[in-house]
């Protein structure tokens, strides 16, 4: 068994995520390869937090053009920790999950698709024949704007079940709306489509876990890819899971680590386990911080921050504003090592004028000259990312701090870079 110290394993983690690293991700499609599925959503108080995921891994990234690696075939969406973008040669893992829900589709989809089977038909010939659809060029126009599954239009909600069911697939986007088309038309020669087995799908799903976070427990392998995977292989149980899991460690592809003072049973791939000692990046004492989407890979799990950083965390857009503690979209702040603090903001892109509405510093190492000046290089980071020019900034907490915070991100101008 290795051991290592807390602080290790949060480096190892944060080294092979790609977020302190001295190997960065040189293109989006090194981001998706790098951490496996990378989450898509639709709140845009700041940008979207596909564009957060992969920006705060490849500095380079421009917002939006993660949908050209989807146009050009190297990346594809499917459901996976929720609807995420997938590298294109993952795909046999997303086709066996297709053949589980064409199996085990709930009771009141199944019937809408027996009872819209001309609908669907229809849909699916009209794809076949004339190419790449959107909802929008089917059927006739809503006059009030959708508010979900139960409100789509029929012709939507026909795309979105043969999407499910794999028959259709996301050829690419534009403007955030889905553009459908077949799979064979979507799907590059050479890749793979056969289904996994389930045999080869629990190793796949324990060894692209471990491989994307670095450490791991049964918990994160039953989660990372979402619960479906779990629920089909090892009946969600723990027991199950870890007993699968220590039969990989006894074939030496997965080795057991104790992290000193958790409780929690860790393990780390074989191929990766020299790296804990031995190659784990050295974190830049000057590096800026990162302020990371709720659904980045180390946080859209709340028991994996609360776990190994003691951090706690719910997303408050979903709570009744009166009961909310933070913001609406408050944001983790990485800071080297720690999760440090976090903030509502709202990036004003008209008057291109970045808000923070609410800042909140938890960690003494950020209060000090040094870890302000990691605050502000990070801010402005990702204020310029916004194409934002000004930063405002509002309730600071601890309040005392509030001066020497507006002082520090010169509030009243800030260039872009």
């Amino acid at each position: 068994m290795i051991e290592v110290s807390p602080e290790q394993a949060k480096q190892f983690i944060l080294d092979t995520q790609g977020l302190r690293t001295d190997n960065p991700c040189k293109s989006i499609t090194d981001v998706a390869c790098r951490v496996h599925n990378i989450q898509i959503d639709t709140i845009s108080v700041v940008s979207r937090s596909h564009n957060l995921i992969t920006f705060n891994r490849y500095p380079s990234y421009e917002e939006g053009t993660i949908w050209d690696a989807e146009r050009e075939g190297h990346l594809f969406e499917y459901w996976s920790h929720a609807m995420c973008l997938m590298p294109m040669d993952t795909y046999p893992l997303s086709a066996w999950r297709k053949q589980y829900y064409q199996e085990e589709m709930w009771d009141s989809f199944r019937k809408w698709g027996i009872n819209n089977k001309d609908i669907i038909d229809r849909v699916l010939r009209k794809v076949k024949s004339d190419g790449v659809v959107n909802s929008a060029s089917l059927g006739e126009k809503k006059s009030t704007p959708s508010s979900g599954w139960w409100d789509w239009k029929v012709e939507k909600r026909a795309l979105e079940y043969l999407f499910y069911l794999g028959e259709l697939m996301i050829a690419f986007r534009s403007g955030f709306q889905k553009y459908y088309d077949i799979p064979e038309r979507v799907i590059p020669s050479g890749v793979d489509t056969e289904p996994l087995s389930d045999e080869d799908a629990a190793q796949f799903i324990v060894e692209s876990t471990l491989r994307a976070l670095g450490l791991g427990t049964q918990q994160d392998i039953r989660t990372y890819h979402g619960g479906m995977p779990s629920k089909k292989l090892w009946g969600n149980r723990r027991e199950q899971v870890e007993s699968y899991i220590d039969s990989l460690v006894k074939e030496r592809l997965v080795e057991e680590v104790k992290i000193d003072g958790f409780k929690d049973r860790y393990f780390v791939h074989t191929d990766d386990a020299g790296k804990l000692h031995s190659s784990i990046s050295n974190i830049d004492e000057k590096a800026p911080v990162k302020i990371l989407s709720p659904f980045d890979n180390i946080m859209r799990e709340r028991h994996l921050p609360k776990r190994v950083w003691k951090f706690n965390y719910t997303i408050e857009c979903y709570v009744p504003p009166p009961n909310r503690v933070y913001g609406y979209f408050v944001l983790p702040i990485l800071d080297l090592n720690k999760i440090a603090g976090r903030m509502d903001a709202k990036a004003h892109r008209k008057e291109q004028r970045f808000e923070i509405k609410s800042l909140y510093i938890e960690d003494d190492a950020l209060k000090t000259d040094e870890g302000l000046e990691r605050l502000r290089l990070g801010v402005s980071d990702f204020a310029n990312f916004h194409n934002c020019n000004a930063i405002t900034v509002g309730k600071v907490t601890p309040r005392a701090m509030t001066k020497t915070i507006r002082s520090f991100l010169n509030v009243s101008e800030m260039p872009l870079q």
